[in-house]
């Protein structure tokens, strides 16, 4: 009978030590990632992440007043690359923490003095950085972890009931096992193993029936286990002088919920040993017992708990940006202005690799227009990308970037809508009139338009689109409006700044400068690009290019 006993002891020590080996390999691996992902571009492509971010977002949207990005600017300026290019967070809380700030587009007075002196740290320390994100890779990111905003929302109502039933048989399993040390009897061995198996039938049960409340729970109280060492460091007291001491209000949920950071490091593990350890420790069910004890405590400071995730995101977010900044070819701080006028130096789009910066000096809108490909479109879009980037992480892809703290707002990726019944003109003439509802005389509107009203006829585009520039005029609006209609920038020349991208012609192909140069366009490339696109000679012909 003793012989049994140490047997399943030997293996639960033998699948302890392999899970303890994976989390130390696991660990190593995390710090060497560590150190080479700074300054370094993040791996962009598909993403599955893109709805769980947005949690903190939609929580402090419905509290915060403040000029959100729209979804439709979102979409046309592609930001969800644009995030992606910039994330390099190691925790959820970060995560969501960078999403909010961007679709945020603004700082309040003095946030962005916090903000700069946060990321200095990171960016001029480098021992300092890595040992933040060591303790930040320790808290992590899992799927369940990006609901915790929500989760603290309502945590009282995520308890699991039956506690009289696990007190039950927890009771029964150590007096089982007791009795069968003190008394060597088999059947309080057998009794045992029999408790053992309803134990992690019922753990199995709640497991997958609160899989996500048990993985966020998990990683609730990891944030204060390693929040605590991050706090406890010289260099964040300086930043969050409160830290230490909003987190110490939570010892008595850290004391009670050890199980619980067990379950996180056994899922994290994401392997075998993980699994093994993840079930043995479920058989005590002391991670229900634990889930509900911490349950109980965490909601009764719901409030103070969402002030430390904010502030551990933000010094996630922070390492994320000055990593970002490491990776650009140069970048700004941004200057902002009370004068309506926009000065960029140098300035380029954050996803495009070995960009051409462009320099302008705009005290009023602008038409700008150019052949197909020649870089108008990216242009504005590099220009209302910056204005965000500027606003949000004050930051910009440009030596120089000076602008008036604007709502940004664009009309560029317009598509018909099938399923609702809408024409491309319908929509697009409903993109344009949020833009008109969005100007007021307080704050500036920089907008940014590409090819205004293609989608109807040009006498009718011409004559409305005038309308609506010259209204545009008379607001407290400055509008980078792309065009292919040069009879606007005659109609418009006292009224808006003209400028152009222009291509050198070759006998084979075609070569852009993508550089922004005063006036409008004089050059036109469609029949060419028909032609080197390998279009059939009667055709060239018929569109009137001398082939």
């Amino acid at each position: 009978m003793n012989e049994q006993i140490f047997s399943i002891a030997a293996v639960c020590l033998i699948a302890a030590a392999a899970a303890c080996w994976s989390s130390v390999k696991k660990k190593r691996l995390k710090r060497q990632r560590v150190r080479e992902k700074y300054g370094t571009i993040p791996k962009m492509g598909d993403w599955d992440k893109g709805e769980q971010v947005k949690n903190f977002y939609g929580r402090m949207k419905e509290k915060e007043p403040g000029d959100w990005v729209d979804d439709i600017t979102w979409g046309d300026l592609s930001m969800n690359l644009i995030f992606q290019r910039i994330n390099a967070c190691d925790t959820s809380a970060g995560e969501e923490i960078l999403y909010w700030r961007l679709r945020k587009n603004s700082l309040a007075p003095g946030e962005a003095e916090e903000l700069e002196q946060r990321i200095r740290v990171f960016a001029d320390n480098e021992d300092e950085r890595e040992s933040v994100e060591k303790l930040l890779c320790r808290i992590g990111k899992n799927n369940s972890s990006y609901y915790i905003p929500a989760y603290m929302d309502a945590v009282e109502e995520y308890k699991i009931g039956f506690q009289w039933l696990f007190r039950g048989l927890q009771a029964l399993l150590a007096a089982c096992a007791l009795l069968a040390l003190l008394l060597t009897d088999s059947r309080f061995a057998f009794a045992m193993l029999g408790v053992a198996a309803v134990n992690l039938l019922i753990y199995t049960v709640f497991k997958l029936k609160f899989e996500i409340e048990i993985g966020m729970s998990g990683t609730a109280v990891s944030m204060l286990e390693w929040g605590r060492e991050i706090a406890d460091r010289r260099e964040i007291r300086k930043l969050y002088p409160e830290l230490k001491k909003d987190i110490a209000c939570f010892r008595d949920v850290m004391r009670g919920s050890r199980f619980l950071q067990a379950n996180k490091v056994s899922m994290d593990t994401g392997d075998l040993t993980g699994l093994i350890f993840d079930y043995m420790l479920g058989i005590t069910l002391c991670r229900l017992t634990s889930y509900n004890k911490m349950i109980g405590r965490m909601s009764r400071k719901s409030k103070e708990y969402m002030e430390i995730y904010r502030k551990i995101g933000e010094l996630d977010a922070a390492v994320s940006i000055a990593s970002f900044r490491a990776s650009l070819p140069v970048w700004c701080e941004p200057e902002f202005t009370a004068e309506k006028q926009i000065y960029m130096e140098e300035i380029a789009h954050p996803l495009i690799k070995n960009p051409v910066g462009n320099t302008l000096d705009l005290k009023r809108s602008c038409l700008i227009t150019g052949s197909n490909a020649s870089g108008k479109s990216t242009f504005i879009k590099a220009v209302a990308v910056n204005a965000i980037l500027a606003q949000s992480i004050h930051t910009c892809e440009a030596r120089k970037f000076v602008m008036p703290r604007s709502r940004v707002i664009t009309s560029m990726a317009v598509k018909d809508d099938i399923m609702e019944g809408e024409s491309y003109f319908i929509r697009e003439i409903r993109y344009l009139r949020r833009i008109l509802d969005s100007l007021d005389g307080e704050k500036t509107t920089l907008c940014a338009i590409d090819e205004i009203l293609r989608g109807t006829n040009t006498g009718e585009r011409i004559r409305a689109s005038r309308a609506i520039l010259e209204y545009l005029r008379d607001r407290n609006c400055i509008a980078f409006v792309a065009t292919h209609d040069r009879e606007l920038t005659e109609l418009l020349k006292e009224d808006y700044d003209n400028y152009h991208f222009s291509e050198e012609m070759g006998e084979e192909d075609i070569c852009f400068t993508y550089k922004i140069l005063p006036g409008p366009a004089t050059s036109h490339n469609a029949i060419k690009l028909l032609k080197f696109a390998g279009f059939p000679q009667e055709i060239i012909e018929a569109s009137g290019e001398d082939a």
